[in-house]
Protein backbone atom coordinates (compact mmCIF):
# COMPACT_ATOMS: atom_id res chain seq x y z
CA UNK A 1 0.00 0.00 0.00
CA UNK A 2 1.43 3.39 -0.97
CA UNK A 3 1.87 6.30 1.42
CA UNK A 4 -0.62 9.14 1.07
CA UNK A 5 0.59 12.63 1.94
CA UNK A 6 -1.98 15.25 2.89
CA UNK A 7 -1.09 18.89 2.21
CA UNK A 8 -2.60 22.36 2.11
CA UNK A 9 -1.80 25.31 -0.13
CA UNK A 10 -2.40 28.47 1.87
CA UNK A 11 -2.71 30.37 -1.39
CA UNK A 12 -5.17 29.68 -3.06
CA UNK A 13 -6.32 27.77 0.03
CA UNK A 14 -6.68 24.25 -1.39
CA UNK A 15 -6.32 20.84 0.23
CA UNK A 16 -4.63 18.15 -1.83
CA UNK A 17 -3.26 14.66 -1.39
CA UNK A 18 -0.34 13.17 -3.25
CA UNK A 19 1.05 9.65 -3.65
CA UNK A 20 2.95 7.48 -6.08
CA UNK A 21 6.57 7.30 -7.20
CA UNK A 22 6.26 7.35 -10.98
CA UNK A 23 8.18 9.77 -13.16
CA UNK A 24 5.01 11.17 -14.79
CA UNK A 25 2.53 13.56 -13.17
CA UNK A 26 -1.20 12.88 -12.99
CA UNK A 27 -3.81 15.31 -11.70
CA UNK A 28 -7.21 14.00 -10.54
CA UNK A 29 -10.19 16.30 -9.94
CA UNK A 30 -13.19 14.62 -8.35
CA UNK A 31 -16.85 15.60 -8.48
CA UNK A 32 -19.35 17.50 -6.35
CA UNK A 33 -19.68 16.16 -2.81
CA UNK A 34 -20.56 17.16 0.71
CA UNK A 35 -17.34 15.45 1.69
CA UNK A 36 -14.01 17.14 1.11
CA UNK A 37 -10.66 15.43 0.77
CA UNK A 38 -10.16 15.90 4.49
CA UNK A 39 -13.22 13.71 5.10
CA UNK A 40 -11.98 10.87 2.89
CA UNK A 41 -9.99 8.14 4.60
CA UNK A 42 -6.66 7.01 3.20
CA UNK A 43 -8.30 3.62 2.58
CA UNK A 44 -11.01 5.19 0.40
CA UNK A 45 -8.43 7.10 -1.64
CA UNK A 46 -6.30 3.98 -1.97
CA UNK A 47 -9.20 1.79 -3.14
CA UNK A 48 -10.18 4.27 -5.87
CA UNK A 49 -6.80 5.27 -7.24
CA UNK A 50 -4.10 2.77 -6.25
CA UNK A 51 -3.65 1.61 -9.86
CA UNK A 52 -1.97 4.89 -10.78
CA UNK A 53 0.65 4.89 -8.01
CA UNK A 54 3.24 2.75 -9.79
CA UNK A 55 3.64 4.88 -12.90
CA UNK A 56 2.59 8.34 -11.73
CA UNK A 57 3.14 10.97 -9.10
CA UNK A 58 -0.54 11.61 -8.41
CA UNK A 59 -2.14 14.78 -7.07
CA UNK A 60 -5.82 14.93 -6.09
CA UNK A 61 -7.06 18.48 -5.57
CA UNK A 62 -10.05 19.67 -3.55
CA UNK A 63 -11.84 22.98 -4.15
CA UNK A 64 -10.66 26.01 -2.17
CA UNK A 65 -11.49 26.21 1.54
CA UNK A 66 -13.96 29.07 1.37
CA UNK A 67 -16.49 28.94 -1.46
CA UNK A 68 -17.97 32.38 -1.90
CA UNK A 69 -21.39 33.01 -3.37
CA UNK A 70 -21.32 33.19 -7.16
CA UNK A 71 -18.14 31.14 -7.61
CA UNK A 72 -17.81 29.72 -11.13
CA UNK A 73 -16.27 26.64 -12.68
CA UNK A 74 -13.79 29.00 -14.36
CA UNK A 75 -12.72 30.27 -10.93
CA UNK A 76 -11.98 26.67 -9.96
CA UNK A 77 -9.95 26.12 -13.13
CA UNK A 78 -7.93 29.23 -12.26
CA UNK A 79 -7.39 27.87 -8.74
CA UNK A 80 -6.02 24.68 -10.26
CA UNK A 81 -3.62 26.70 -12.40
CA UNK A 82 -2.37 28.62 -9.35
CA UNK A 83 -1.97 25.34 -7.45
CA UNK A 84 0.17 23.81 -10.20
CA UNK A 85 2.27 26.96 -10.41
CA UNK A 86 2.85 26.92 -6.66
CA UNK A 87 3.88 23.25 -6.82
CA UNK A 88 6.12 23.91 -9.86
CA UNK A 89 4.22 21.42 -12.02
CA UNK A 90 4.91 22.45 -15.61
CA UNK A 91 2.38 20.09 -17.19
CA UNK A 92 0.52 16.88 -16.46
CA UNK A 93 -2.12 14.45 -17.60
CA UNK A 94 -5.48 15.33 -16.06
CA UNK A 95 -8.48 13.22 -15.10
CA UNK A 96 -11.69 15.12 -14.34
CA UNK A 97 -14.76 13.29 -13.01
CA UNK A 98 -18.26 14.84 -13.07
CA UNK A 99 -17.84 18.46 -11.86
CA UNK A 100 -14.12 17.77 -11.92
CA UNK A 101 -14.51 17.13 -15.65
CA UNK A 102 -16.07 20.56 -16.07
CA UNK A 103 -13.11 22.14 -14.30
CA UNK A 104 -10.71 20.11 -16.45
CA UNK A 105 -12.40 21.25 -19.67
CA UNK A 106 -11.99 24.93 -18.87
CA UNK A 107 -8.47 24.34 -17.62
CA UNK A 108 -7.51 22.71 -20.93
CA UNK A 109 -9.16 25.55 -22.86
CA UNK A 110 -7.44 28.33 -20.88
CA UNK A 111 -4.09 26.69 -20.15
CA UNK A 112 -3.40 24.21 -22.99
CA UNK A 113 0.36 24.25 -22.32
CA UNK A 114 -0.29 22.63 -18.94
CA UNK A 115 -2.13 19.56 -20.27
CA UNK A 116 -0.48 16.52 -21.84
CA UNK A 117 -3.53 14.25 -21.97
CA UNK A 118 -7.09 14.80 -20.80
CA UNK A 119 -9.73 12.40 -19.48
CA UNK A 120 -13.28 13.71 -19.03
CA UNK A 121 -15.44 11.17 -17.24
CA UNK A 122 -19.19 11.23 -16.60
CA UNK A 123 -19.48 14.92 -17.33
CA UNK A 124 -20.85 17.44 -19.83
CA UNK A 125 -20.03 20.76 -21.47
CA UNK A 126 -23.42 22.39 -20.95
CA UNK A 127 -26.52 21.61 -18.94
CA UNK A 128 -29.53 19.66 -20.10
CA UNK A 129 -32.95 18.81 -18.65
CA UNK A 130 -31.57 15.89 -16.59
CA UNK A 131 -28.69 17.82 -15.02
CA UNK A 132 -30.86 20.86 -14.27
CA UNK A 133 -33.52 18.74 -12.57
CA UNK A 134 -31.05 16.66 -10.57
CA UNK A 135 -28.64 19.36 -9.43
CA UNK A 136 -31.45 21.86 -8.90
CA UNK A 137 -33.22 19.31 -6.73
CA UNK A 138 -30.10 18.73 -4.64
CA UNK A 139 -29.72 22.46 -4.09
CA UNK A 140 -33.33 22.73 -2.91
CA UNK A 141 -32.91 19.78 -0.53
CA UNK A 142 -29.69 21.19 0.92
CA UNK A 143 -31.26 24.64 1.38
CA UNK A 144 -34.13 23.05 3.34
CA UNK A 145 -31.78 20.92 5.39
CA UNK A 146 -33.26 17.70 3.99
CA UNK A 147 -29.96 15.86 4.14
CA UNK A 148 -31.38 12.35 4.38
CA UNK A 149 -33.49 12.98 1.28
CA UNK A 150 -30.43 14.39 -0.50
CA UNK A 151 -28.50 11.27 0.45
CA UNK A 152 -31.23 8.95 -0.87
CA UNK A 153 -31.59 10.86 -4.13
CA UNK A 154 -27.88 11.13 -4.87
CA UNK A 155 -27.21 7.48 -4.00
CA UNK A 156 -30.14 6.11 -6.01
CA UNK A 157 -29.25 8.19 -9.08
CA UNK A 158 -25.55 7.31 -8.96
CA UNK A 159 -25.12 3.68 -7.90
CA UNK A 160 -26.39 0.28 -8.94
CA UNK A 161 -28.41 -1.54 -6.30
CA UNK A 162 -25.84 -3.78 -4.50
CA UNK A 163 -23.36 -0.96 -3.96
CA UNK A 164 -26.13 1.48 -3.10
CA UNK A 165 -27.25 -0.50 -0.06
CA UNK A 166 -23.75 -0.44 1.46
CA UNK A 167 -22.92 3.19 0.75
CA UNK A 168 -26.30 4.57 1.78
CA UNK A 169 -25.77 3.50 5.39
CA UNK A 170 -22.20 4.83 5.46
CA UNK A 171 -23.25 8.15 3.96
CA UNK A 172 -26.16 8.48 6.36
CA UNK A 173 -23.78 8.23 9.31
CA UNK A 174 -21.52 10.88 7.76
CA UNK A 175 -24.41 13.27 7.08
CA UNK A 176 -25.32 13.40 10.76
CA UNK A 177 -22.19 15.48 11.30
CA UNK A 178 -22.46 17.80 8.28
CA UNK A 179 -22.02 21.37 9.44
CA UNK A 180 -23.92 24.40 8.21
CA UNK A 181 -20.71 25.61 6.58
CA UNK A 182 -20.32 22.39 4.57
CA UNK A 183 -23.96 22.50 3.52
CA UNK A 184 -23.54 26.08 2.25
CA UNK A 185 -20.33 25.11 0.48
CA UNK A 186 -22.14 22.27 -1.29
CA UNK A 187 -24.94 24.59 -2.41
CA UNK A 188 -22.56 27.12 -3.92
CA UNK A 189 -20.53 24.44 -5.70
CA UNK A 190 -23.74 22.92 -7.07
CA UNK A 191 -24.94 26.31 -8.28
CA UNK A 192 -21.75 26.69 -10.29
CA UNK A 193 -22.69 23.55 -12.24
CA UNK A 194 -26.02 25.04 -13.32
CA UNK A 195 -24.20 28.14 -14.62
CA UNK A 196 -21.59 26.11 -16.54
CA UNK A 197 -21.42 26.20 -20.35
CA UNK A 198 -18.23 25.86 -22.38
CA UNK A 199 -19.75 24.01 -25.35
CA UNK A 200 -18.85 26.72 -27.88
CA UNK A 201 -15.15 26.55 -26.86
CA UNK A 202 -14.63 22.80 -27.06
CA UNK A 203 -12.74 23.08 -30.34
CA UNK A 204 -9.95 24.81 -28.39
CA UNK A 205 -9.13 21.55 -26.60
CA UNK A 206 -6.28 20.24 -28.71
CA UNK A 207 -4.56 17.67 -26.49
CA UNK A 208 -5.33 13.93 -26.79
CA UNK A 209 -8.67 13.49 -25.02
CA UNK A 210 -10.74 10.55 -23.81
CA UNK A 211 -14.40 11.05 -22.85
CA UNK A 212 -16.25 8.42 -20.83
CA UNK A 213 -20.02 8.29 -20.50
CA UNK A 214 -22.51 5.95 -18.82
CA UNK A 215 -25.74 4.97 -20.52
CA UNK A 216 -27.68 4.92 -17.24
CA UNK A 217 -26.30 8.23 -15.91
CA UNK A 218 -29.30 9.72 -14.07
CA UNK A 219 -27.30 12.65 -12.68
CA UNK A 220 -26.03 14.42 -15.81
CA UNK A 221 -27.38 12.21 -18.60
CA UNK A 222 -25.35 10.28 -21.16
CA UNK A 223 -26.24 12.66 -24.01
CA UNK A 224 -24.04 15.32 -22.41
CA UNK A 225 -21.01 13.02 -22.54
CA UNK A 226 -21.72 12.08 -26.16
CA UNK A 227 -22.09 15.73 -27.13
CA UNK A 228 -18.86 16.55 -25.31
CA UNK A 229 -16.94 13.87 -27.21
CA UNK A 230 -18.35 15.06 -30.54
CA UNK A 231 -17.37 18.65 -29.78
CA UNK A 232 -13.68 18.00 -29.05
CA UNK A 233 -11.50 17.49 -32.14
CA UNK A 234 -10.34 13.86 -32.43
CA UNK A 235 -11.58 12.89 -28.96
CA UNK A 236 -12.00 9.19 -28.20
CA UNK A 237 -15.22 8.00 -26.54
CA UNK A 238 -16.08 5.00 -24.36
CA UNK A 239 -19.49 4.28 -22.87
CA UNK A 240 -20.46 2.03 -19.97
CA UNK A 241 -23.64 0.31 -21.15
CA UNK A 242 -24.98 -1.00 -17.84
CA UNK A 243 -23.77 1.55 -15.28
CA UNK A 244 -24.61 5.06 -14.15
CA UNK A 245 -22.87 8.11 -12.75
CA UNK A 246 -20.77 6.10 -10.28
CA UNK A 247 -19.18 3.96 -12.99
CA UNK A 248 -15.75 5.20 -11.84
CA UNK A 249 -16.36 3.38 -8.54
CA UNK A 250 -18.33 0.37 -9.74
CA UNK A 251 -16.50 -0.63 -12.92
CA UNK A 252 -13.16 -2.41 -12.98
CA UNK A 253 -12.94 -1.35 -16.61
CA UNK A 254 -12.86 2.35 -15.69
CA UNK A 255 -9.27 2.63 -14.45
CA UNK A 256 -8.09 0.08 -17.01
CA UNK A 257 -9.46 2.21 -19.86
CA UNK A 258 -7.86 5.33 -18.41
CA UNK A 259 -4.45 3.73 -17.98
CA UNK A 260 -4.52 2.35 -21.52
CA UNK A 261 -5.28 5.84 -22.85
CA UNK A 262 -2.73 7.62 -20.69
CA UNK A 263 0.03 5.21 -21.70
Amino acid sequence: MFTIQRNHLSDPGVDYVTFGKGDKTLIIITGLSLQGLSDMSDLAIYSLFYRYAKEYKVYIFDRRDHIEEGISIEDMADDLYRSLEKLHIANASIIGISQGGMIAQLFAIKYPQKVKKLVLALTLSRNNAISRETVGGWIAMAEKGEMDQLNKDSMSKSFSSPVLKKLYVMNRLFLRSVSEEKRERFIRLAQSILAFDCYSSLDRITCPTLVLGAKKDLVLGVDGARELANGIPNASYYEFGKLGHAAYIESRRFNKALLEFLQ
